[in-house]
């Protein structure tokens, strides 16, 4: 199983690593590798983690204010947003209309 990044999601989660990277580098290096760790964990377990709504999961990354939202479709997971917990809830609700 593939995972795959909308454009939406893969900008939020450039701009949280700037951030990070201008406050503090490890941070920021830290935060890539709980991302990574949590895509590899996506994949061995899609259907692990909770379902917020129909079709939608919520990973969370410990340690940090953010989550993977994402959708597990037939052939690949589809990373909907990287959403940090001030966000309004369901903001990204819309981001996968159009998707297979």
């Amino acid at each position: 199983m593939r995972v795959r990044l909308l454009t939406v999601a893969s900008t939020e989660l450039r701009d949280a690593m700037a951030w990070y990277r201008q406050r503090s580098p490890r941070a920021a290096e830290n935060l890539w590798l709980r991302v990574q760790d949590a895509r590899r964990s996506i994949i061995m377990f899609p259907h692990a983690a909770p379902l917020i709504a129909k079709r939608t999961r919520r990973f969370i990354l410990a340690g940090y204010p953010y989550d993977l939202i994402y959708s597990v479709l037939q052939d690949e997971v589809v990373i909907v947003a990287f959403a940090h917990h001030s966000r309004r809830p369901g903001y990204r609700k819309d981001r996968l209309h159009g998707t297979p």
